[in-house]
């Protein structure tokens, strides 16, 4: 076999070139601490971190949202505390107002801090968070959700698009509640059905909110019936004694019966609402409970004849119009009997009303909490994992310092090596 010089000097410089590559993989394996410098080193592995890389971004990504969403809920927490809380002063004044030694004065005094309140509530209503985006307009969340009509409703602008954000690989947890749930859909009376006085009433008869006693006969009967119902008062004078001026002889009261009526006329159920015999009573009523079609009222006071009470099915009702309705009752006069009448169903109603406001915003705030709860409980498992990903990652693409300074000595000796033996063998020639 021919050897040619040029062979050598070739197999020589190569030699040297290996080992200069294998000592420079070898340094910046150890000084970045990287096994796996490009695929080719790898493809495997290399494939595996990058899936791996991919995953910790995710991650990482899960945690800013989880951040995000934190902070958005707490804003919104707030809000809805606030609004507890101005519907809680708003009860505590309707409570006041119905003191039946204020007068008409000292109800508009009430009745003055009862809209302040509600502007409070308007606020909170049109909160933003910290991005400037509103709290409570569904998607529209760069459109005020609550703005005042021509009449002087509220109006809601939002819809019902309820944001999410992806906190983990399978998991999104909503980071708000819509305007409409929060402050619009709120069931008024006791929730399942109202009572109210008819417009045209002359006595001072007054109807409870009332309860349900039987849910199965409320569902079948009430609700399936041809509501609203009204409770008809008939009213016949009986014949006078003799010395109506005489104390120990008053007047027999007159006798008292009620019909219940469907919205068609149809008479449910008849009875009678006068004290017992023999006894007497000016306007203040004794009072009596009725019952039909599974729910429970009970009425005080002395009707007059025609007068009407009214059984409906609750509605859905916003607080802003809950608190227009106690300002309103709060600016009826206090001159008759049936003023009095109407001003004490008015209270009366606005408290049930407000309860239903209260229970509907500790609701959204229990749901509130929930959340926070999720997002705590999500960010501890993302912790866990992200921890593992790192460990996968240092186990597959990480440098073992003390095997890569055992290739850099030896890639070091070798490079010597080479270097020493080519100086040598260049110098050699046919004749030595």
């Amino acid at each position: 076999m021919r050897i040619a010089t040029s062979m050598i000097y070739r197999r020589g410089i190569k030699w040297m070139s290996d080992h200069q590559k294998g000592l420079a993989k070898a340094q910046e394996q150890i000084s970045s601490g990287r096994k796996i410098l490009k695929p080719s080193d790898d493809p495997t592995n290399s494939a595996r971190l990058m899936e791996l890389n991919k995953q910790v971004k995710l991650n990482q990504q899960y945690s800013r949202n989880i951040i995000l969403a934190n902070g958005r809920q707490g804003i919104e927490e707030v809000a809805i505390q606030d609004s507890i809380d101005v519907l809680q002063r708003t009860r505590e004044l309707t409570i006041q107002a119905k003191n039946a030694a204020l007068t008409s004065e000292n109800r508009q005094s009430i009745s003055l801090e009862i809209k302040q309140l509600r502007e409070q509530l308007m606020a909170n209503a049109n909160a933003k968070d910290s991005d400037g985006a509103y709290l409570f307009a569904g998607f529209k969340e760069q459109s005020q959700p609550f703005t005042t009509g021509a009449d002087g409703s509220i109006i809601y602008n939002g819809d019902q698009g309820q944001r999410s954000l992806q906190i983990g690989p399978s998991r999104q947890v909503p980071v708000g509640d819509t305007g409409d749930s929060v402050f619009m859909l709120v069931r008024n009376g006791n929730g399942q059905f109202r009572t109210e006085l008819h417009a045209n009433n002359t006595g001072n008869a007054t109807i409870s909110v009332g309860s349900v006693t039987d849910p199965t006969a409320f569902q079948n009967d009430f609700m399936a019936g041809d509501y609203p119902y009204t409770i008809n008062f008939t009213v016949t004078a009986l014949t006078p004694n003799t010395n109506p001026s005489d104390p120990d002889d008053p007047p027999p009261a007159p006798k008292i019966e009620y019909t219940i009526r469907d919205a068609n006329n149809v008479s449910v159920q008849t009875g009678e609402y006068s004290p017992p015999e023999g006894e007497y009573y000016d306007d203040s009523y004794p009072g009596k409970t009725i019952s039909f079609r599974g729910i429970e009222v009970a009425i005080d006071g002395k009707p007059d004849d025609g007068d009407q009470l009214i059984v409906k099915p609750a509605e859905n009702q916003s607080v802003f119009k809950t608190i227009d309705n106690l300002v309103d009752a709060l600016g009826n006069p206090d001159r008759q009997k049936s003023d009095i009448a109407a001003l004490n169903q008015g209270l009366d109603q606005s408290l049930a009303d407000i309860d239903q406001a209260l229970l509907n915003l500790n609701q959204v705030r229990g749901r509130i909490g929930s959340r926070m709860n999720a997002l705590d409980a999500q960010e501890e498992v993302n912790q866990s994992l992200d921890l593992q990903l790192q460990n996968l990652q240092s186990d597959i693409g990480s440098t073992d310092i003390a095997e890569a300074a055992s290739n850099l000595s030896q890639e070091l000796v070798a490079l010597q090596a080479s270097q020493q033996s080519f100086m040598k063998i260049q110098g050699l020639s046919l004749f030595k």
